[in-house]
């Protein structure tokens, strides 16, 4: 008799939801938006302590907004003001202002797209901003003899909306540091200290509070978001989102930035690095270079072709990397002894030169291809740093503060906080147990023993019920004694060398390799540029966290009992320093004003055609455009061939060449008018950066003539008649030879 049997059902227990999980989540985004929101309300403060905004005219808020500030603010301007809205993108892609009488494309040549997206929220919030709620008018009174003008505050007023965006977007910043310091040490309390070190270091960690606009400010947050993506997919946490994420992130960083593709660059190289040093499996790299093909893709597209970013080095190295992966990975040697490990090493030494040496050469084919050589300055930037070769586009940088070598202050300012010893400490500690771990593992028959287990137990794992599964278990049990066998043979012959015993029980954090990695690349490269420091500063602060993981401490128990007083010692002299550099930015108080500048641009406003174009010196033909809105022949935004040309011979007027080859150039660039500062003309310089020596160095053939611009300021001179003159501005009015006036004949 056939016996039933009853088929019991077993229900699996429902999942509970993981309340704590969700409890600490919202306490941890709640705190770190908090600590965002702190960081806002603190550099909106600073910057009106500076320069009294709320009561300035929109003029003097436009005039305030110095150089690269006001030339990218612009842009803004045109987005708010032109009706439609599409007009307004028009006049961008034509842009006929920025090097007349050319049309410029400038969502090909600049990087405006932050100022287009908050412009776009603008017009969308409008009807609801300009509302009593949102926008209030008074009336300044600038003291005797000088008109009082109309002052509006408010998130309707177009710039304070403007300022307000970029304020909100510091505040993500700290949020993100928060955020990804907490992901990095597993502590909320090294979220917390990396925050507080960003707080004490503000001054060498940002600039947002004196140049708002700047483009690192605006692509710090996602530069930050980035780097704190990546160290969680180190983490092994390979979800789709994440992915689309970093890539989402690496496109919005090429476009709010044009520095971003030389940290891209970096990033590559080191998980290039760490692929050959088995740090990574060439999977996590292919995932890797994934989210950058579609990111710089993506960016070459809504850069409407960008040549600067098609022919970097970033993109010959990204596909130099990328071809390896797909023909070369497979070509490892395994070690088993001594002798494969030094021919690995050499050829891991091999394949990173062969790479690097490919990428240089495929960037130099790109570039004589399409014939864009727009990033040439920057290599002689770096070669002046190293020699005593210098020329006038070289000057240009390293004579500014900001392009000069990272100052001895820095450094000084950053120990006194106990930034940069905590950082030393943490990367020698991460080191010394990575060593200690590998060395106790080595000397652990047991441990040893595991290694061989665990391959085995990720080859046989899983139930299987029915016949043919178990035929195909038991056929693969056969297979797997022979792979066993090789296995424990091949792991025999390496365990009688120390030597690879200790590196097969190395076991490096990548997440953790990756974040210093970037940190002494970061501080390279703030070394030699001092405006980058700020990507030094927050790694700095965010590798700072790691004090508090006492996972990386590898110290007796009768040591670790008195870390506390060590954190103790370490958190006094960071709370004295934070109190000291928060009450010194706070109690900075300022106010703008420039009254020969104003007089300049309502002159050209009141007496000059809308069509007229101005040759002068940079930053203030910045200023010019921005608010005169009158066509300028040369602009801040330096990284074009032609840009540079157009500077060299406007900036002739500071040199010692004769009034009619200046006449020439000027004429030759259609420019109708020119302005001339005597500061420039007759400043000195202990650098020996002033324009006079300057031009000495660049052209020293007229190292003995007198200069153009002292024969403008004192002496009538053909073709240049002065129109205006003030104590810190001359313009004068160029005479176009292209005019003829023929007297009218009559025949008797």
């Amino acid at each position: 008799m056939e016996e039933s049997q009853e088929k019991v059902k077993i229900e699996p227990k429902p999942k509970r939801y993981p309340y704590k999980k969700l409890l600490r989540n919202l306490f941890l985004g709640a705190f770190a938006i908090s600590l965002g929101y702190l960081h806002y309300v603190y550099v909106s403060n600073i910057f009106e302590n500076d320069r009294n905004f709320s009561y300035l005219s929109d003029v003097e808020r436009e005039m305030s907004l110095r150089s690269e500030m006001g030339f990218y603010y612009s842009y803004y301007k045109t987005v708010v003001e032109e009706r439609p809205f599409i007009a307004g993108i028009s006049k961008l892609m034509y842009d006929r202002l920025v090097e007349f009488p050319k049309d410029v494309n400038t969502f090909n040549r600049f990087n405006i797209a932050p100022e287009v997206i908050i412009g776009a929220v603008y017009r969308y919030l409008e009807p609801y901003l300009n509302t009593s709620a949102f926008l209030e008018c008074h009336t300044v009174y600038r003291g005797d003899g000088v008109e009082p003008v109309r002052s509006c505050v408010g998130l309707g007023q177009p710039i304070m909306f403007y300022l307000e965006a970029i304020w909100g977007l510091a505040g993500v910043l700290v949020t993100i540091i928060f955020l990804s310091a907490y992901s990095l040490s597993d502590s909320v309390l090294g979220g917390a200290l990396a925050v507080v070190q960003y707080f004490a270091n503000h001054a060498e960690c940002t600039r947002v509070q004196w140049a708002p606009n700047q483009r690192e400010n605006l692509a710090a947050p996602l530069l930050a978001a980035q780097l704190w993506l990546v160290a969680a997919q180190l983490r092994g946490r390979a979800a789709a989102r994440l992915q689309v994420s970093i890539f989402i992130l690496n496109c919005l960083c090429l476009l709010f930035w044009q520095f971003s593709q030389f940290i891209f660059l970096t990033q590559t190289a080191i998980f290039f690095v760490m692929e050959q040093l088995k740090i990574i499996d060439i999977k996590a790299l292919c995932v890797f270079l994934h989210s950058h093909f579609c990111g710089l893709h993506m960016a070459v597209l809504l850069l409407q072709g960008n040549d600067m970013l098609k022919t970097s080095l970033y993109t010959s190295f990204f596909l130099v990397v990328s071809a390896y992966c797909l023909v070369f990975s497979g070509f490892r040697i395994k070690i088993r002894s001594k002798l494969d490990l030094f021919v690995e090493a050499w050829l891991v030494v091999l394949r990173i030169c062969i790479v690097v040496t490919a990428s240089l050469y495929l960037k130099h084919l790109i570039s004589d291809f399409l014939e864009v050589h727009d990033d040439s300055h920057i290599w002689d930037i770096l070669y002046s740093k190293f020699s005593n070769f210098r020329n006038f586009h070289t000057m240009l940088y390293t004579c500014t503060d900001v392009f000069d070598f990272l100052p001895l202050s820095s450094i000084q300012n950053m120990t006194k906080t106990c930034l940069i010893p905590i950082v030393v400490f943490n990367i020698f500690n991460c080191c010394y147990t990575w060593v200690t771990r590998a060395i106790r593992e080595t000397q652990c028959p047991v441990k040893n023993e595991k290694i061989v287990d665990e391959i085995q137990d990720e080859s046989d794992s899983g139930i299987e019920n029915n016949t043919e599964k178990t035929e195909n278990k038991v056929k693969r049990r056969k297979d797997l004694d022979v792979i066993d066998k090789e296995v424990r043979e091949n792991f025999e012959e390496a365990t009688k060398d120390k030597l690879l015993l200790f590196l097969m029980n190395l076991k490096i954090e990548p997440e953790v390799f990756y974040n210093i990695a970037q940190l002494v690349v970061f501080g390279i490269m703030a070394a030699l540029i001092m405006r980058l420091k700020l990507l030094f500063g927050t790694q700095l602060c965010i590798v700072s966290s790691l004090f508090m993981n006492t996972r990386n401490y590898v110290l007796p128990k009768s040591v670790m009992k008195f870390l506390p007083v060590c954190w103790f010692v370490f958190m006094a002299s960071l709370a004295y320093q934070l109190n000291e550099n928060i009450s010194a930015e706070m109690s900075h108080i300022g106010e703008f004003s420039d009254f020969p500048q104003e007089e300049l641009l309502d002159w050209i406003t009141r007496e000059t055609a809308p069509g007229a174009a101005f040759a002068g010196s940079v930053p203030l033909l910045a200023t010019v455009m921005l608010v005169t809105r009158r066509p300028i022949i040369v602009h801040p935004h330096y990284e074009n061939k032609e840009a540079r040309e157009r500077t060299y011979a406007v900036y002739k007027m500071y040199g010692k060449f004769s009034t009619d080859e200046l006449y020439r150039e000027l004429t030759a660039l259609k420019a109708m008018f020119l302005i001339v500062e005597p500061q420039h003309c007759y400043g000195r310089s202990n650098r020996g950066c002033s324009f006079e020596d300057i031009w000495d160095i660049e052209a020293p053939q007229h190292r003995d003539a007198p200069r153009a611009c002292h024969r403008l300021l004192t002496e009538p001179v053909d073709h240049f008649y002065p129109v205006f003159r003030n104590k810190h501005y001359a313009v004068f009015r160029i005479h176009d030879y292209s005019v003829r006036y023929m007297p009218r004949s009559f025949d008797t």
